[in-house]
């Protein structure tokens, strides 16, 4: 026994040994890394494979790792491993912002040194995380002879899964969701990807830390098969090395764990590079749809009553869509808005301006400087380009450039978070989401937020009073506590009216958007969720539920225990559609409170 010890040990460090385990600091996530052999995976030899376990159970069978290249010798076979670098991280760290005041960041890494056992003898690194919330995992060329210039023309990155893994679906940037077999998934298919597998583990595949890389999209490339491959929107280049986007996965054996631990793509993030933050203010924001001087102040007068923190001036603002060369420094004459950027100044309220793609490549040196003498607080760029290498790096240019000018930054349409917004937080939100402009059915809702919403904030526009809004009112209500963004903007497409003064609107009055802490206290994927946040003492709770009518139970253990609090609690009267019941009581940590919600409901309460 003590000489097949020594024989592992001496083919370990020779380079020979082809398998290395990496284990998460709770010990409930493994990965293992291996060279497939000359007749295993179907696979040349030497090509690296890894497989991932949770809590015992396969998550992800042997899976190809690697890519192919443009302009020299393939790198994707006959390598083998060099050395092995193990370093491990035990820390948290504060956000300027987020759904809780602190997160923490643990994890354990191997880097797997594999080199061609073919000349010209190159170096690859593979580098793993194993975090308790998931793992991560990314390659980097080190800069060497044979690699003076890079073009990854495709990944191989694969995830094969263990047979009957459900998958969620989602295609285009505003796609709704579907749930289908690994098998099903058409090509295209957008990221994050929420899986199930048979056994009951969830999984949430991301990308993070996108910088100068494309972006990923999944597809089947076997339809009889559990795999599914990375594609990349275009090729990634460059010279002396280059270091990829992370590919990562949340696990949990409960879907709301999912939410809770969607700080992962932040922990894959660099820190935040700005000195100074504190211009940086989270907050609700309307918009003003008329876009002239008297509406605005209608609306700015309305925003102080009702604590809204921002207006909005969205397209048209600067000129009409048919001439998008208009200027956006030049205000259409019927708004004067430096007197509404002063009144909204002088009644405590910011406001935001819309600016086509078009206007950013063209204006921004000139626009963004502009705006912070005008004393604008943030930007909304709309219809921006994403995908190709290129364009992700004028996404985060931008927003650079929009830091230096002390403008908060909520990209619209195509863009989805990457976790970029650790690093600049001053990119406050993103859309990238099938959202309430399009009026969404209850059933899309419930799926919203164990699938885009995994990835962090989304700025899904929460309605209120608009026609054909397909939920209930207090459904609505509890929209802007479920759906996490920094910069929550409600009653879209409703202009200022007496039918807003109805009491349960109250609870939007100066309703937080960031948190200290989150906790999901109950869901099922398309089913119904509720979702508990606290900013400062103050708690906020939202549960709705899909198209069908249940009983749901909100369990209040997540109370400080000895203490007595007030709630204030929305439901829908169950004998009208137009009416909210409001109750007050006490309730503590042993309260377990029942609801009969009907159809596309909700509730929504308010703890103190």
């Amino acid at each position: 026994m003590r000489l097949i010890f020594l024989y592992l040990v001496f083919f370990a460090y020779s380079g020979v040994l082809l398998s290395q385990t990496l284990q998460s600091p709770d010990g409930n996530i493994q990965i293992e890394f291996s060279l497939s052999k000359k007749t295993a995976h179907n696979y040349l030899e030497g090509t690296p494979m890894y497989a991932v376990s949770y809590k015992g159970l396969p998550f992800l069978l042997p899976s190809r790792l690697g890519f192919e290249l443009l302009g020299t010798a393939e790198m994707k076979s006959f390598l083998k491993v060099k050395d092995v670098l193990r370093k491990d991280k035990r820390s948290s760290w504060k956000p300027v912002y987020g759904e809780c005041s602190e997160y923490p960041d643990n994890y354990n890494e191997m880097t797997v040194v594999v080199e061609e056992s073919l000349p010209p003898h190159r170096e690859l690194n593979i580098v793993f995380r194993a975090y308790n919330e998931g793992i991560a995992f990314r390659y980097e060329i080190p800069a060497q002879k044979g690699f003076e210039k890079i073009v990854i023309h495709k990944e191989l990155t694969e995830f094969v899964f263990p047979q009957y893994t459900s998958v969620w679906q989602s295609y285009g940037h505003e796609g709704k969701y579907s749930k289908v077999y690994v098998n099903e998934i058409q090509p295209n298919c957008e990221l994050p990807l929420t899986c199930m597998t048979e056994s009951g583990i969830y999984g949430a595949i991301f990308e993070a830390a996108n910088n100068n890389y494309p972006r990923a999209y999944v597809h089947s490339p076997n339809k009889r098969g559990t795999s599914l491959g990375i594609s990349i929107r275009g090729e990634a280049k460059s010279y002396n090395g280059i270091i990829t986007a992370w590919r990562a996965i949340t696990l949990a054996s409960q879907p709301g764990s999912l939410i809770e631990n969607n700080y992962l793509i932040l922990n894959l993030n660099d820190s935040c590079r700005l000195a100074e933050t504190s211009w940086i203010k989270p907050g609700t924001v309307m918009r003003e749809i008329d876009q002239n001087t008297a509406a605005s102040f209608k609306l700015i007068d309305f925003c102080a009553r009702k604590g809204i923190d921002y207006i909005l001036y969205d397209a048209l603002w600067y000129g009409p869509d048919k001439d998008i060369m208009s200027y956006p420094g030049t205000p259409k004459p019927e708004l004067d808005i430096h007197a509404t950027i002063k009144y909204a100044k002088d009644k405590g309220i910011g406001v935001f301006v819309y600016l086509d793609k078009i206007a950013v490549e063209r204006y921004a040196d000139v626009l963004f400087p502009l705006y912070e003498k005008w004393g604008v607080k943030g930007i909304k760029p709309g219809f921006v380009s994403v995908g190709n290498q290129e364009w992700q790096e004028w996404i985060e240019d931008m927003v650079k450039i929009a830091a230096k000018h002390h403008l908060m930054v909520n990209i619209h349409d195509a863009y989805r978070p990457t976790g970029f917004s650790r690093t600049y937080p001053n990119l406050i939100t993103q859309e990238g989401i099938h959202g309430n402009e399009q009026q969404p059915n209850a059933d899309h809702d419930v799926m919203l937020p164990f699938t885009r919403f995994t990835i962090g904030a989304g700025d899904y526009t929460p309605g209120y009073l608009r026609e054909g809004l397909q939920s209930t009112f207090t459904h609505r209500l509890a929209l802007p506590i479920i759906f996490y963004s920094p910069a929550q903007f409600l009653f879209w497409r409703e202009r200022p009216e007496a039918r807003h003064d109805r009491p349960e609107l109250k609870l939007w009055e100066h309703i937080p958007t960031v948190w200290d802490y989150t906790k999901v206290i109950d869901g099922a994927i398309g089913e119904h969720v509720i979702i508990a946040r606290r900013n400062g003492s103050t708690w906020y709770v939202g549960g709705i539920t899909n198209t069908n009518a249940r009983t749901m139970i909100l369990d209040c253990s997540f109370l400080n225990r000895g203490k007595q609090y007030k709630a204030t609690i929305y439901t829908d009267n169950l004998l009208s559609e137009d009416k909210v019941d409001i109750e007050t009581r006490k309730v503590s940590s042993k309260d377990k409170i029942t609801f009969n919600l009907k159809k596309s409901g909700g509730f929504a309460l308010k703890i103190e």
